[in-house]
């Protein structure tokens, strides 16, 4: 398994969520927890952060790797019946933040180049980040679809 040195800003996030001081969060699962994501450039964008740190899925146990896989669907699921987007797009690199961590973005057919890849535009980002309040209301609105799927 691979070991933490370097400050990890999934692992803090994480931490907050312990705490109860976390307000993108939207939902636990059994290896993750799903957050509303900082900004919202793709409306619905959201996170799902795996609980322990871990840099590569191929590190993972088989078992976790399909649970964790089933808990990026039920989010995603959960996010397409909030917001209805054209599409969805799922990410998994871990490359600036060596942590295993999903990217959740809707898409929709207004976006800028909705057919590219959504990190296009990423300069953008830092010009659409919202609130803890609004986070706490976005993640409402999924946690209402989520508890709809998981209740199924």
């Amino acid at each position: 398994m691979t070991e933490q040195h370097e400050p990890c800003i999934i692992c803090e996030r994480v931490t907050l969520w312990r705490s109860g001081k976390n307000p993108y969060f939207i939902h636990e699962f059994e290896h993750s927890i799903f957050v509303i994501g900082d900004h919202q450039f793709h409306g619905g964008y959201s996170l799902i952060l795996l609980k322990k740190h871990i840099r590569e899925l191929h590190e993972l146990a088989p078992p976790i790797q399909s649970a964790l896989f089933q808990e990026v669907m039920l989010a995603g699921q959960a996010i397409v019946n909030a917001f209805s987007p054209w599409k969805m797009n799922y990410a998994c690199y871990g490359n600036s933040e060596l942590h295993i961590h999903w990217h959740l973005f809707p898409r929709y057919e207004s976006d800028p180049d909705r057919q590219s890849t959504p990190w296009l535009h990423a300069s953008e980002f830092k010009h659409h980040l919202i609130t803890p309040q609004t986070a706490q209301n976005l993640g409402k609105k999924v946690k209402e679809h989520l508890s709809l799927l998981i209740t199924r």
